[in-house]
């Protein structure tokens, strides 16, 4: 019997998990799998063969990546046909707790999917939507992401907004990570890429698998 579903939340993780899953996803992975532990992580790698590793380490972790939550970084390794194992924080807590709702469509989103996930919204008739900002690492509140929100609760109600005046802004908040010394971890073109508005023309969706979520490709 094929589930009903009775509403969807709208995870949003601009910087960076959604933002690198949608430029993951572009380019046809085999599988992606997103977490919050590295512990997950590690019990998971035997099997696949030769997973690709994105994320880094929490406290008290000592599994490597190959690539940081990044997608600059994911324009430098293979994904084609590749699993992805991701672990991030934010954006992973808070597909794993809105997954806790099983009769609700559970999407991720960031700009740069934005427009497509209010699309693919409105062609399933989708009713009562909750909508999840998770700001830095699911504790405080992130301009980048309420500002997610604001616009995708615009697009859904047929109006109108600016984002583009809110960008001195973000980059004096968390895009300045993106300006630092770091820039293995934290690349400047990222503060670029994780604010452009509507590059991918596909909703995320995502599925519980546990302690687990695997994200899928939803073209519109």
């Amino acid at each position: 019997m094929k589930q009903k579903h009775n509403g969807a939340i709208i995870v949003i993780d601009v910087f960076r998990a959604f933002t690198t899953a949608a430029y993951i996803l572009a380019r046809s992975p085999a599988h992606y799998i997103l977490a919050t532990q590295s512990s997950v992580i590690a019990r998971l790698i035997p099997n696949y063969i030769n997973p690709l590793l994105i994320g880094k380490p929490e406290k008290q972790a000592n599994l490597s990546y190959h690539i940081p939550n990044s997608p600059t970084r994911t324009m430098d390794v293979e994904i084609r046909h590749k699993t992805i194992l991701h672990r991030t924080e934010a954006g992973a807590k808070g597909i794993l707790q809105a997954l806790k709702e099983q009769s609700k469509i559970v999407l991720a989103a960031s700009l740069v999917n934005a427009a497509a996930t209010v699309r693919y919204i409105k062609m399933h008739n989708i009713g009562h939507i909750d909508i999840l900002p998770m700001g830095h690492e699911a504790v405080t509140p992130s301009l980048e992401d309420d500002i997610c929100a604001h616009y995708i609760h615009a697009m859904i109600k047929g109006r109108s907004m600016s984002v583009q005046a809110f960008i001195p802004s973000i980059k004096e908040e968390a895009g300045r990570y993106f300006f630092s010394d770091d820039q293995w971890q934290y690349p400047r073109e990222d503060f670029v890429r994780c604010l452009e508005l509507n590059q991918f023309n596909f909703a995320i969706q995502a599925t519980s698998q546990q302690d687990y979520a695997v994200l899928v490709r939803c073209d519109i």
